[in-house]
């Protein structure tokens, strides 16, 4: 495929997702969102706020896990406020409506400390591993407690996130094959391991947060319909996934709105499930400027010095 064709699959993605969340907001305007905020708005936007503090929260937890997956796979000579700095300085890059613009300036912000583009990409499949590999293990856990609606939509959502991690494994089989160094210290030591499974953790735990945060934003639309973290922690990591396949769509724009708004409605109706969803998105981006913001900070006050070479841990 030419660079034509991805930058045409990257604009038509941005399209259709920018036109599916238009129709998410229309629906949230229609009938969910103004009851909500006329009724209490002082409480709609305390509601909003504990969201963005929960997403926030679930965006430190990625952070460490991304530290943590890093220093495995590449061991970089720069301390883990730094790292973790970056992490968060390049969440807003995720919006950018350029394919990959995300990696490419966290890469632009680690190359001068002699991390090359193949060691972030290795890290970035790292973390697409352990990320997919919580996706699943949060799915099979519900779906063993019995707390998935099997209706068509989530079932179909629930067994298309068990089959992507099932291709996670068959990933890591074929990075055993081309990066076989990278594997082997993943895999050196029972103390890596459990690095991994702590990474693995760290991303589970940021799915609830963001289920939690689904929850209380579900509960000021729609005060009858029922509160369930785990099936809501399932939806948002449904709907995670199917925003991470789309080409085109940065942070999932419009793709996870849809999915999560079907996956919703059956409990809260349509426009509460719009409503909700909006909701959880805008808390998303708030939480997002907030963790960039920290970064910033982070980052400046850490006042790292490229050395090639000299490991700092």
């Amino acid at each position: 495929m030419t660079d034509l064709h991805h930058r045409l699959l990257d604009r038509l993605g941005l399209l259709l997702g920018a036109a599916a969340l238009l129709g998410v907001l229309w629906l949230a305007l229609r009938g969910g969102l103004p009851p909500a905020l006329a009724a209490t708005p002082g409480t709609a936007l305390a509601e909003l706020a504990e969201a963005t503090a929960l997403l926030a929260v679930a965006a430190v937890l990625a952070g460490g896990a991304f530290v943590v997956l890093l220093r495995l796979t590449v061991r970089p000579t720069m301390r883990r406020s730094c790292l973790f700095g970056i992490f968060l300085l390049t969440q807003l890059d995720r919006y950018r409506p350029v394919a990959g613009a995300h990696y490419a300036a966290r890469h632009a912000a680690l190359a001068p400390f002699g991390v090359t583009r193949g060691e972030s990409a290795t890290a970035a499949m790292a973390e697409a591993l352990c990320l997919l590999t919580a996706v699943g293990l949060l799915v099979a856990v519900a779906a063993a407690a019995g707390r998935i609606d099997w209706s068509l939509g989530l079932r179909v959502a629930s067994e298309f996130a068990l089959l992507t991690t099932g291709l996670a494994g068959a990933a890591l089989l074929v990075m055993v094959v081309l990066q076989r160094s990278v594997v082997a210290r993943l895999f050196a030591s029972r103390r890596a391991v459990v690095r991994m499974l702590v990474a693995v953790g760290h991303y589970a735990a940021m799915l609830v947060l963001t289920g939690a945060a689904l929850q209380g934003l579900t509960a000021l639309v729609a005060p009858a319909a029922p509160q369930d973290l785990l099936a809501m922690s399932t939806m948002v990591a449904a709907a995670w996934l199917a925003g991470l396949v789309m080409p085109g769509t940065p942070a999932g724009l419009g793709v996870r709105d849809v999915v999560l708004t079907a996956l919703l409605a059956p409990t809260t109706g349509l426009d509460a499930a719009a409503a909700a969803t909006i909701g959880l998105r805008l808390a998303g981006l708030l939480a997002d400027a907030l963790a960039a913001g920290a970064g910033l900070v982070m980052v400046a006050l850490a006042h790292p010095k490229p050395s090639v070479g000299v490991d700092v841990r």
